[in-house]
């Protein structure tokens, strides 16, 4: 359980998070348990710690090309997502990137604009 030094005070080293003091070995991953370490990267959720392993397990996207979880901007059609490196060109068969223009045909093909 993650304990937090809300009502009581806290001696020795603390760190700060989700607007609370922790001892560092009570801040940890509510799903997993993991300790947090100082300066490590991790999800808020329900006001609780999430480690980004398990965020990405429990709420994060597939890519449907490759099957790994997408971290950073994702291609969304439908159901589905996607890397936009792992999606491409219909008619050019270069990989999409976020900025491009682009359209879907025949319900699961994409295509750049400019290639239509």
């Amino acid at each position: 359980a993650v304990v937090s030094t809300q009502s009581t005070g806290i001696e020795g080293q603390y760190l700060t998070a989700l607007d609370n003091k922790f001892h560092p070995d009570c801040f940890c991953c509510v799903n997993c348990k993991e300790k947090i370490q100082p300066g490590q990267d991790f999800y808020e959720r329900n006001a609780k710690p999430l480690c980004v392993t398990c965020y990405y397990e429990l709420y994060g996207y597939k890519c449907k090309v490759c099957s790994e979880y997408i971290k950073g901007q994702r291609l969304i059609w439908g159901d589905d997502a996607y890397h936009f490196q792992c999606v491409k060109c219909t008619g050019c068969s270069k990989a999409l990137c976020e900025t491009d223009d682009l359209k879907v045909v025949n319900k699961k093909d994409f295509i750049h604009v400019s290639c239509c």
